[in-house]
Order: C-alpha cells, then sequence, then structure tokens
C-alpha cells in the first residue's frame, strides 16, 4: 500500500471534488466543453451602464438572477453552487455536515451604489443627498440587512451554517492570489493535523462600476471591442491589459490517509 505521508513527514494532500462557474456556464462539463469548443466567455457589459468607459467587455457571471444586484449576494449564490458540486463529488461527510474546516477566498465587501439608493431614498432630503443625511438614514437602525451583509465574513459565516464546516470559517482577499491562498491555507491546516478535510473557496462577483473604474484608473483592464463568441488568437503586442473576469471555484481537499480507506475515487483536473 503507497505511503499516507511525503518523504518529509507530512500528510499527503489531494483534490476529491471540485465545482466551478464562471461566465461560460456552470459546472466542469459545461465549461469544459465550451473551452473545448473555443468559446469566449468575454463580453460586452450589460449589468449596468457603462457609455464613456473605456472598458466595456468583461467576463461577467449574469445567468444567475440577484435582485436587486449586489456583487457580494452575486458571490455568495456562486459559492454555494461550486460548493455543493464539489462535495458531492468528492464523497466526504454528509448534506450540512462537512467534517472540516472553510476556507474561503472572497473579494472586498463593501457598500455599493443599490444600498446608497436606499439610504438615500430614506434620509427624508428635500434637495442634494449628503453625507450627513447617509449617516442619519444608516443610524435610523432600519437597515441592519445592509450592515450584516457588508461585513467583510458575512459570505464565509453564512457557507458555514449552510454546508456545517467545522470551527471558525477564514475569510481571505489577497487580490489575484486570493484563491491560491484559500487552497494553500486548507492544505497547510491538513499538514499540520489540524484537520482531515477542508472545503476552499474562490468567489467574486464584482464587475460592477466601482471595480471597473478603480481598474481602469490603474491602466489594468482592456479596451478592446466586444468579443465575439470564438475565443480569439491573443496578440501580446497588439493586446494591453487584462478582460475583466470573476469567476468562483472550490476544492474539497482531504488527507490521502482517510481516502485510502474510504474508497473515495480521486480524480484528476485542471484549476
Amino acid at each position: 500500500m503507497a505511503s499516507s505521508h511525503d518523504k518529509n513527514g507530512r500528510p499527503i494532500v489531494v483534490v476529491t471534488g471540485m465545482g466551478v462557474i464562471t461566465s461560460l456556464g456552470a459546472g466542469k462539463a459545461d465549461n469544459w466543453a465550451r473551452l473545448t469548443a473555443g468559446e469566449s466567455g468575454i463580453h460586452r457589459i450589460t449589468r449596468f451602464a457603462n457609455d464613456g468607459l473605456k472598458t466595456t467587455i468583461a467576463g461577467s457571471v449574469d445567468f444567475i438572477p440577484v435582485e436587486p444586484f449586489c456583487s457580494t449576494d452575486l458571490g455568495e449564490r456562486m459559492a454555494t453552487m461550486v460548493a455543493e458540486e464539489a462535495i458531492a463529488e468528492s464523497g466526504i461527510g454528509r448534506k450540512g455536515d462537512f467534517p472540516g474546516p472553510l476556507f474561503l477566498a472572497v473579494a472586498p465587501v463593501e457598500i455599493e451604489w443599490p444600498h446608497r439608493d436606499v439610504l438615500a431614498a430614506a434620509s427624508g432630503a428635500n434637495d442634494t443627498v449628503g453625507y450627513d443625511d447617509l449617516l442619519r438614514a444608516s443610524a435610523s437602525g432600519r437597515f441592519h440587512a445592509i450592515h450584516e451583509r457588508c461585513l467583510f465574513g458575512s459570505v464565509a459565516e453564512h457557507l458555514a451554517d449552510q454546508f456545517g464546516t467545522k470551527g471558525s470559517p477564514i475569510s481571505v482577499s489577497t487580490a489575484c492570489a486570493s484563491g491560491a491562498s484559500a487552497i494553500q491555507l486548507g492544505v497547510e491546516a491538513i499538514r499540520r493535523g489540524e484537520a482531515d478535510a477542508a472545503l476552499c473557496i474562490g468567489t467574486d462577483g464584482s464587475v460592477n462600476p466601482e471595480a471597473l473604474i478603480r481598474f481602469s484608473l490603474l491602466s489594468a483592464l482592456s479596451t478592446a471591442p466586444a468579443a465575439d463568441s470564438v475565443c480569439p488568437t491573443i496578440d501580446l503586442f497588439d493586446e494591453i491589459g487584462i478582460d475583466f473576469a470573476r469567476s468562483p471555484n472550490t476544492e474539497a481537499t482531504p488527507r490521502y490517509s482517510i481516502l485510502s480507506f474510504s474508497g473515495v475515487p480521486v480524480p484528476c483536473g485542471l484549476m
């Protein structure tokens, strides 16, 4: 029987389940079929008005309804869907009882324009709405739901309750490395012997006006016109900037020693 530890005596960690949502679709099968067909997930932004902006394309996930739109709500919804896919494939635990901690990579959470609109409407201001008006409305106690939604750990707390993960859920936001950071935290927890399995999720639904403008100010986004349905060949000398795309992925990651006794298959995959 193969050893359950590496040459340094650490438990071998493997991925037993994965889930994915991108602008191409939901689930590994759908995404792989579209990718191998050469389809592009980059399209013109329709989520909000972008007249006058240099960047008008993104890899936004528009087939999951969230009304009124809130990027954190969308991120949580996508995280739920990919976690369900990953856990089902892994065969670990029971529904609502995942036997390990949750490590969640999430975008910065903040008040968005729909929230400001609600506060402005409730401020009672007869003329131009200023910060004093918004603060007065906020202090009324009527908007606890917005406060709770805009807490950095709110998505992780909801996911932990739904999937029954163990211990305090950990949220991490380290820019483009966030997803990798969540996976690394899960791997380290297993190697230290603190957990036998970990649920590692990266989710981000923040294709919104604030994020688009901030990245544009850094000259970090592509200003190419809307792409067609076929993924184009990229000329690095002609194409400057990145396409703004946000999507979640999930891994259910247990120790090799647990797998060897439970009969759970270990699939291979691309991330």
